[in-house]
């Protein structure tokens, strides 16, 4: 259990958990819309739920993150962030808090950077010099929809590295969650880079509302086609091209810079909710290396909130 729980994939991609161009995050007059550390507060500029975590030992994880800042974007940076770990399903109720490695919801308090967002490991976040674990108090999850109410009661985390320092804790935060649902990945690469999650989401190209489908590595860059009208059955299957569908990069989540595709080639098929879909010859000015994908696996509708 210990190697399973220290080892635990939360796959987020995109970093769509940290939105970085404005606050997806609620205004609330019953709220403060903060979560503490000690003395210090930190505004809930961003929140998220990721969905469909998955493992080798076939059990589903879900977590609910809240953090400060801008995440994403040519002003990235790092931010402070509450991340409550579900084994399963969010479920309403008021839970306790521990160390115990067996016991779930899981609290913890850490800094956090796009990278650390787009191939999120429990394992690494718990080897971060600053990052807490409640180990004891409570929360309280209310659900309405999307619309998530949370807050806590005596809340106490200690640090990881050195157990002996102990903080107090907080969140208390009412409002929509963007959620972001995490594809199954049967294979995926995109030249040497594995890629950790793809789907279908709303992005604005260019200030211009449009559909895309996206493939993310765990080294942050995003390959996606896009389209002017919605994929409302799903990814179409068939043979395309970058007159097609226009092909985009997006290097280091680097959203105010996406590269458009001067060629590329497109190929879908599906078999059930499995998706192979295959770039090739992908070029773009000013890049010398060309690109080309394969992907297998599910493709899930999620938020993408640029």
């Amino acid at each position: 259990m210990k190697k399973l729980f220290l080892s635990l994939m939360l796959v987020a991609a995109v970093a769509t958990a940290f939105v970085g161009c404005k606050k997806n995050a609620s205004e609330s007059d019953t709220h403060s819309q903060s979560f503490t550390l000690g003395e210090t507060t930190y505004s809930v500029d961003n929140s998220v739920t990721i969905e469909n975590i998955q493992y080798n030992d076939r059990q589903i994880y879900n977590a609910i993150v809240l953090s400060t800042g801008q995440m994403i974007g040519d002003n990235s940076g790092e931010g402070q962030s509450i991340v409550i770990v579900f084994r399963g399903n969010f479920t309403a109720g008021t839970y306790n808090l521990s160390t115990d490695l067996e016991s779930f919801p899981k609290y913890f308090f850490g800094e956090l950077e796009v990278e650390d967002i787009v191939n999120f490991s429990i394992d690494d976040l718990m080897e971060q010099e600053g990052v807490y674990m409640a180990n004891s108090g409570s929360f309280t999850l209310e659900m309405d929809g999307d619309f998530f109410t949370i807050t806590t009661d005596g809340v106490e985390v200690e640090k990881i590295k050195d157990p002996a320092v102990f903080e107090t804790s907080s969140a208390d935060y009412e409002g929509d969650m963007l959620r972001y649902v995490l594809a199954r990945v049967e294979e995926g690469t995109l030249n040497e880079a594995n890629i950790v999650t793809a789907g279908r989401t709303e992005y604005k190209l260019w200030f211009i509302d449009t559909q895309i489908v996206a493939f993310i590595t765990e080294e942050g860059d995003m390959l996606g086609f896009t389209s002017s009208t919605p994929f409302t059955d799903g990814v179409p299957t068939g043979e395309f091209t970058n007159d097609d569908y226009l092909i985009i990069l997006v290097e280091d989540m680097n959203i105010k810079a996406p590269k458009p595709a001067t060629s590329g080639n497109i190929n879908i098929s599906k078999d059930g909710e499995t998706y192979t879909i295959d770039i090739t010859g992908v070029e773009f000015n000013g890049i010398e290396d060309t690109y080309s994908m394969h992907y297998v696996g599910t493709m899930p509708y999620f938020d993408f909130p640029f």
